[in-house]
């Protein structure tokens, strides 16, 4: 499926927020697009997280190859 910059980002967002977290390869695969947009988009993530929600937090884990949503919220 090919989609736009702000469609991918969305969609990334929206698996985050049902699963949880993904893998690259499954987000490559799925929306058609190569490693640098992949990227790309974590990038674009990370920084709305900082600028506008603060309380979550996009980060990666080498054990398992995989993004989680970190939602510091709940950690008080």
């Amino acid at each position: 499926m090919k989609v736009n910059k702000t469609q991918g980002v969305l969609f990334i967002y929206t698996i985050l927020l049902e699963r949880k977290s993904f893998t690259k390869e499954e987000i490559i695969n799925y929306l058609e697009i190569n490693e640098l947009t992949f990227y790309r988009y974590i990038q674009e993530l990370r920084a709305f997280f900082c600028n506008f929600n603060c309380e979550q937090e996009l980060i990666y884990k080498k054990s398992d190859f995989k993004y989680y949503l970190l939602d510091m919220s709940n950690d008080q």
